[in-house]
């Protein structure tokens, strides 16, 4: 997918010759042990190859036993400014070297890029002019003058920065390894992303089940869930994923079943998988079917909210250079058919790269080398005009940075974002960051449904079914709750009337609501009952025999005497309905109320209530609101220890006391 350091061609655009000096080598060798000839050659090849990171640390040691020997400090200062955690170090030892830099012929540009890790820009910039007054071939003079372009970008996005605070997710999620690409589903109950590192399975190999000690590490899924008050749970490897290969995350569906994944064994440049939810395990990836994956790379996807359109990153022929963002449409079968090219809008001659749509549908979020990035890859967002995507604009710092920063994940709600960064400062190579808000300007407008689906009082998988009533685009969704816990989630975009249907073999149940008026943010939560008449019969059990308990005492007396009391133990609820009663509900208005939540209580009898409140008149002035805007027949229930309590035990019984 995304292989960072060892990839050697990804250097090759954002640096010189990196040539080594015979003569200097040389003279620096007569000195050395056999050993430490050893290391030299060794980091030499890994700097001739551009592959700096794994050349610093060796280069590191010979200059800890050579300290005062100004070649050193000039190969180990350029490596240094692949390492965000070395930046300031790298710009003090190639200045070090400038004694000897007629002899070294990539000096001004090692220097410039450093003062430019530094947001030092004028001085990367006078740097960078001085190096293209050599004889240069035109690729290289090419890399150049975009080397002069983005720092003059990044001086101008220094006076464009959005009202965001960026923090570090730090442990246990971000380590001194690599972690990148997070993806979550709606409900942010969970993490996922790309983790590249010790940890890794197979270790280090030269390739795919060939362990080598001189090799790389590949990447890994990891998998980390949120914790109920705060912070991540210790992230684990999910097994049924990966594999010694790389293997690393690209997207979840909207309804958080379906797992989009990068793929590559060790043969050609790898291919988009999918996994599926099977309660809390994810089955064995299957490569994606449709015309997304070729015989080019393919290395990010995501959907439109009813999933209708795909969006990806590919290196395939006829695109405008690089790595460019490609869609399809969704065909009969599920398949996704030909892809075209997003355009000369969102991509560039440079690379293109990690589409994501929000929620609502409005907003393309995408990382760039192109445009007017501001160093390596910067985060740009696009935003949806009249059905076609808007110019796209740099959403500059403190979210971006001169490092990659890519992955961009948006929460339904646009209070928060996630994406990864090379910035200085973090734990590793690439770590993982919160960006709050995550949204910049327009507040998303959409409606968050979940809950959970029954079939015969037991969590089951249900296809469901989104469409709008209006207009000439509709929108049309088809999902799945959980094949074990029967939980769901849904995305309802505003300005429209819906009809949801949830199906189980031959049961099903239509809902309806509308958006129309939906000009922010909601959740709404509550629950699917399906039962099979097979079930109704065998339990006996009717609508008419469910009562409210205001018949079995004055509720007045009770309200006006201990209306305003609390007990231990005792809590009230509103309830709304039972059995057949629920399907009567209305999702529109229920938006109003708190969540609805089902319980069978002692007398057998399946009971639908919203909110738990501590005083009688708390649930009373609920009770009150629920009539008004939902639920005519809404009463309130007593409950003592969890189980249910009539009214006029509580009177007789010393649970409240004046």
């Amino acid at each position: 997918m995304k292989n960072i350091w060892y990839i050697a061609s990804f250097f090759l655009f954002f640096c010189g010759y990196a040539q080594v000096n015979h003569e200097l080598k040389t003279e620096l060798q007569k000195n050395f042990s056999e050993q430490q000839k050893k290391t030299l050659n060794q980091a030499d090849v890994y700097f001739k190859n551009q592959e700096f990171i794994p050349a610093l640390p060796l280069y590191d040691t010979l200059l800890k036993a050579f300290p005062s020997n100004l070649y050193l400090k000039y190969l180990l200062g350029t490596c240094q400014c692949y390492d965000s955690y070395y930046f300031a170090q790298s710009e003090e030892n190639i200045k070090a070297a400038e004694p000897i830099k007629n002899k070294l012929f990539d000096y001004d540009f090692y220097l410039g890029k450093a003062y430019a890790n530094n947001d030092k820009y004028l001085d990367a910039i006078t740097q960078f002019d001085l190096y293209q007054k050599n004889p240069l071939p035109d690729t290289i003079a090419g890399v150049v003058k975009r080397q002069i372009q983005i720092c003059k970008n990044a001086l101008d996005e220094k006076t464009k920065a959005a009202v965001a605070t960026i923090t570090n997710m730090g442990h246990p999620i971000n380590t001194a390894a690599s972690e990148y690409a997070p993806i979550l589903p709606e409900n942010e109950s969970f993490m996922i992303y790309t983790y590249l590192g010790e940890k890794s399975k197979g270790g280090k190999q030269k390739y795919p089940n060939k362990p080598d000690e001189k090799g790389t590490y590949f990447e890994d899924v990891f998998l980390s869930i949120k914790k109920d008050s705060a912070g991540w749970n210790e992230p684990t490897p999910i097994s049924s994923i990966n594999t010694n290969g790389n293997d690393a995350s690209l997207a979840l569906s909207h309804d958080g079943q379906t797992l989009y994944l990068f793929r590559n064994l060790g043969g050609g440049n790898g291919d988009i998988y999918v996994s599926r939810l099977k309660g809390k395990e994810w089955s064995a990836p299957e490569k994606m079917k449709g015309a997304i994956n070729s015989a080019f790379w393919e290395g990010s996807i995501c959907f439109s909210p009813d999933e209708k359109i795909a969006y990806f990153s590919s290196e395939r022929p006829g695109g405008l250079g690089g790595r460019d963002i490609w869609f399809c449409q969704r065909m009969p079968d599920g398949s996704y058919g030909l892809p075209k090219n997003l355009g000369n809008i969102i991509n560039t001659q440079f690379d293109e790269d990690a589409p994501f749509i929000t929620a609502d549908g409005n907003t393309l979020f995408f990382s760039s080398t192109g445009h007017n990035s501001g160093g390596g890859y910067d985060i740009f967002r696009s935003d949806l005009k009249n059905g076609k995507w808007g110019t796209p604009y740099n959403i500059g710092k403190p979210v971006n940075t001169n490092q990659d920063d890519k992955y961009y994940w948006v929460s339904a709600d646009g209070q928060r974002g996630y994406y990864s960064s090379e910035r200085k400062g973090g734990f590793g190579l690439q770590d993982i960051y919160l960006v709050e808000p995550g949204m910049f300007g327009k507040p998303t407008k959409l409606i968050m449904l979940s809950g959970t689906v029954y079939v015969d009082d037991k969590p089951a998988e249900a296809q469901i079914k989104i469409r709008a009533k209006h207009g000439r685009k509709d929108f049309t969704g088809s999902f799945h709750s959980n094949t074990v816990s029967g939980e769901y989630l849904l995305n309802i975009p505003s300005g429209n009337e819906f009809e949801i249907s949830f199906t189980y073999n031959d049961l099903k149940m239509t809902k309806s609501i509308s958006t129309i008026t939906v000009d922010s943010f909601m959740m709404l939560k509550t629950d699917i009952n399906l039962y099979s008449q097979a079930y109704l019969d065998a339990q006996k059990i009717d609508s008419t025999q469910i009562k409210t308990d205001n018949s079995l005492m004055d509720y007045t007396e009770f309200l006006n005497k201990y209306g305003t009391e609390s007990a231990d133990s005792i809590s009230f609820k509103v309830q709304v309905g039972a059995y057949r009663m629920v399907q009567n509900f209305n999702f529109t208005k229920l938006l109003q109320l708190p969540p609805v939540r089902r319980q069978i209580y002692n007398d057998g009898i399946t009971r639908f209530t919203i909110g738990e409140y501590k005083t009688l008149k708390e649930a009373d002035e609920m009770c009150v609101k629920a009539k008004r805007i939902a639920i005519k027949d809404a009463f309130v229930i007593a409950l003592y220890n969890k189980k249910r309590i009539s009214f006029d035990e509580l009177l007789k019984g010393t649970y409240f006391k004046k």
